[in-house]
């Protein structure tokens, strides 16, 4: 398993990997993130893309560009994409991403009741057949 973060560039993928986009809500305030979760749970030869940087808002407006386009190049990547929604978070690129690969048959969604637009988030996965779950208990079995 090999993780690649947004200042890493991006690899050329062997056939015997698959590619794992790690996009959802972040909570700097934790200890440990759900991604490090998802990636120390992992039991197959994956390649994790992981955008989180923890510098985002200061960001200057070309190095902006250029971690978004980071993202939409590891996002095209990847084989799959786990979307976590955090409870009490807003996650407004989360849902940008959702639009965009709903129809992808590459989302994992993991999204808690408590999400603000979890109806929103669940009608969406309901109309395209995308997976949808309230723990990471069952979203461990796709890494």
């Amino acid at each position: 398993m090999r993780v690649f973060t947004a200042k890493d560039k991006l690899p050329v993928k062997n056939e015997d990997e698959t590619c794992c986009f790690l996009a959802g809500s972040i909570d700097f305030k934790e200890s440990t993130s759900w991604r490090d979760l998802v990636v120390s749970g992992s039991s197959k030869n994956t390649i994790f893309f992981d955008p989180t940087r923890e510098d985002h808002d200061v960001l200057g407006n070309q190095e902006m560009v250029c971690h978004i386009q980071w993202e939409l190049e590891a996002l095209e990547l990847a084989d799959m994409i786990i979307l976590n929604f955090l409870p009490d978070a807003k996650s407004p690129i989360s849902l940008v991403e959702l639009g965009l690969y709903r129809k992808s048959n590459k989302l994992i969604v993991r999204c808690p009741k408590e999400f603000f637009q979890y109806r929103y988030v669940s009608t969406i996965c309901d109309k395209y057949n995308t997976p949808i779950y309230h723990n990471f208990e069952e979203v461990f079995k796709y890494v």
